[in-house]
């Protein structure tokens, strides 16, 4: 990416209600120009001319159903491009941000596709710490004890190698300041948790609430102990 296209990015993100939009669909639906622009707080037409060029910039994609017209983001990538961004803010800043910030999307929250907040973090550091990942050039990969467990769970980790996105990546987590797992199998094992409703959703908007059965799961699968974080959800 050269500079003048840096800059168009940046420009692009710097506005305030063009942010809230994008922040808006980290969980990957889609929406109508109307409920974004209510939960941003401007005029439906004003809310039309900010996807108008988000679309133009690739990073939104509209879906046309009747007279009405949907809005997500494009694909994985640019979530994952997005939400890390706020862990990069300085301390200051950050610090506003996460105390203005429901304190629900704190314990589990949906990043576009995969699971993020603390459960998210500590299970990233679970898997480590109990070999189930390793890193090879910086970069988090299966262990065989890893591909079983994954497989175990119900994963097609052979599958989810063919999707033409990373199988494992860390994304900085914003309000931990930590990495989570990011890539098509971290979108695979999110899409087993909510089928056996590890997770449901919650009352804030792409806040995720741990269940005791998730509880259960986790401690089974993986090792993991959640009793002072349920006490939270």
């Amino acid at each position: 990416m050269d500079r003048s296209a840096l800059a168009e990015l940046g420009a692009l993100l710097a506005d305030e209600s063009r942010a809230q939009l994008l922040m808006g669909m980290l969980d990957g639906r889609a929406y109508s120009v109307g409920e974004l622009a209510r939960r941003v707080g401007v005029a439906p037409s004003t809310a039309s001319e900010h996807l108008a060029k988000l679309c133009d910039a690739g990073m939104l994609c509209v879906e046309a159903q009747g007279r009405h017209r949907y809005f997500r983001l494009t694909g994985p990538e640019i979530a994952e491009m997005l939400e890390p961004l706020l862990g990069f803010l300085p301390s200051t800043s950050h610090s506003a941000i996460r105390s203005n910030a429901p304190s629900a999307l704190f314990v589990a929250r949906r990043c576009y596709d995969h699971l993020a907040g603390e459960v998210a973090v500590r299970l990233y550091e679970q898997l480590v710490s109990s070999g189930r990942l390793n890193f090879i050039d910086q970069r988090p990969v299966l262990t065989a004890s890893g591909r079983s467990t994954f497989i175990e769970l119900g994963l097609d980790v052979d599958a989810l190698a063919r999707r033409e996105r990373p199988m494992l990546r860390g994304c900085l987590d914003w309000t931990e300041r930590r990495h989570h797992l990011a890539g098509s199998v971290a979108a695979g094992l999110l899409e087993v948790m909510l089928q056996r409703r590890w997770f449901i959703d919650g009352a804030v908007h792409r806040a995720l609430v741990l269940t005791s059965s998730g509880r259960d799961g986790l401690s089974k699968y993986f090792d993991l102990t959640t009793r002072k974080l349920a006490e939270n959800c």
